[in-house]
């Protein structure tokens, strides 16, 4: 919409997938959307969750190179699930050898239980964008990858230019201006920090409500937007709108709230919410609901 364009990234809605790369389309046990990203892009999705991480391909299927304790954002899956994930992890592991090298995957937790490599999915968007240059996405990723290789992928698939730059503190850019400067992408990390292009989600740029809730009920009333991550009074406010784990027909009861989620969020915080994020896209109206935030007021 062209009354966007006036407007920072961080003061309009984008409609956006929590995990979009998981989904039956590529083989992901307990997946988070129903359809694959390109179909996500091809219906309004504007906003990605995605999680990164390195692994090790074995024949068909991958390793995932998993170190340290699994987070709580890693862990949003069914016992019985992570339970197979840790125990196929450790099977595939004792088939890799030292002549194996690693890539780039987009996982959710064990790339045992489904992947797609991440230079696919960014051909997916370099692609969208060639069709589509008056576009701007949002992408916040879940990083067990360090920067510069994640920085790698993006250059590989010819969007390392398309990246925004971002320096704590400063104003987002508008969607004009991403545009007209073909930076149609702005990148956030939860973990890493890749400088400007590649910038730590938490310590500036995004501010976020809290994102483990068992029960659809919990989505609402104002307690469900109180501060979870991030600097209070970033420039893009995460609206994490999902129950866990994910199954379809928790999401679509979830999904129903989130129009007046969004609107208890939006006055409880004092602001818009810019990234509006659904399991289950496929069966949610997140795209509308974002474009009644983004015509109202």
């Amino acid at each position: 919409m062209a009354l966007l364009c006036g407007r920072t990234a961080g003061e309009v809605a984008f409609p956006t997938a929590h995990n979009a790369m998981s989904s039956p389309a590529d083989g992901f046990r307990g997946p988070n959307q129903g359809k694959p990203m390109s179909w996500q892009l091809d219906h309004g999705i504007r906003g990605f969750q995605i999680d990164a991480y390195l692994g090790v391909p074995v024949g068909d299927r991958v390793h995932t190179s998993l170190t340290g304790p699994l987070t709580a954002a890693q862990q949003d899956m069914s016992p019985t699930l992570l339970a197979a994930g840790k125990q196929l992890n450790e099977q595939l592991g004792a088939e890799v050898t030292p002549n194996l090298a690693s890539g780039v995957y987009l996982c959710h937790t064990f790339c045992e239980l489904g992947f797609v490599p991440m230079s696919a999915e960014l051909q997916v968007i370099r692609r969208f964008l060639d069709a589509h240059p008056n576009e701007v996405l949002q992408i916040v990723i879940q990083d067990y990858v360090p920067p510069d290789q994640l920085h790698e992928e993006f250059t590989k698939a010819g969007l390392g230019d398309e990246l925004a730059a971002y320096t704590p503190g400063a104003p987002l850019p508008t969607l004009g201006q991403m545009i007209d400067a073909r930076t149609h992408l702005l990148v956030s990390l939860e973990n890493g920090d890749g400088g400007p292009r590649l910038a730590n989600a938490f310590t500036g740029l995004v501010e976020e409500t809290p994102f483990t809730f068992l029960h659809a009920a919990g989505l609402r009333g104002a307690r469900s937007c109180r501060d979870n991550r991030g600097v209070p009074g970033s420039p893009v406010f995460q609206l994490n709108h999902w129950v866990t784990p994910p199954v379809p027909s928790h999401a679509v009861a979830a999904n129903k709230l989130l129009a007046s989620r969004t609107a208890t969020c939006d006055r409880t915080r004092k602001r818009i919410p810019t990234l509006v994020a659904v399991d289950f896209a496929d069966r949610s109206e997140v795209v509308r609901v974002a474009r009644i935030v983004n015509t109202s007021g």
